[in-house]
């Protein structure tokens, strides 16, 4: 059985932390929420591994150090619910964010670590449910990533463990990929 998780993320500020925290709680009753100090963006992922993956964590921490870009202004104005999940999301397409997440996504595929069938699309997920599907807009939270994180997921025990953390830098003519 998967025990292991590995995946790139943007983590809120303290503050958006909380200001996320709230929101989630004036969504009532869930089977399951997401504890304010796991609340995260995740950028790229990889599959789930039965035992702890030490080479799979050596090859992220190598490709999360090469990663050149600039910090992202993080604003998620729409909470919406699937039949499962309800998350938060911005409404408009952040570039910065984009780009961020291609980079990571392509590192992880030329690696041969980038999960079958996952694709990028920025959210923070809040809790787990049963229900129909909404969306609604909210005040917008935001905050500015000014780093990305590496995070060791371990499944069933709702914990989040930081390998790594690398600074989002405004290098102007700045290489790397």
């Amino acid at each position: 059985m998967p025990k292991n998780r590995l995946f790139y993320a943007l983590r809120p500020s303290p503050l958006a932390r909380n200001l996320i925290g709230v929101q989630r709680d004036q969504l009532g009753l869930a089977e399951s929420v997401v504890e304010n100090d796991r609340l995260h963006i995740t950028l790229g992922i990889t599959e789930d591994f039965a035992r702890q993956p030490y080479a799979e964590m050596q090859r992220l921490i190598e490709i999360g150090a090469q990663v050149s870009a600039a910090p992202v202004p993080v604003r998620l104005d729409r909470v919406s619910g699937s039949n499962e999940t309800i998350a938060l999301r911005p409404s408009r397409k952040i570039d910065a964010l984009a780009e961020l997440g291609r980079k990571l996504q392509d590192a992880l595929s030329r690696a041969g670590l980038l999960r079958g069938g996952w694709d990028f699309h920025p959210h923070v997920t809040l809790l787990y449910r049963k229900g129909r599907p909404f969306t609604r807009t909210i005040e917008p939270i935001g905050w500015d990533a000014t780093d990305f994180v590496l995070i060791r997921s371990v499944l069933g025990e709702h914990r989040h463990i930081e390998l790594g953390r690398w600074p989002l830098v405004d290098s102007q003519g700045g290489f790397g990929f």
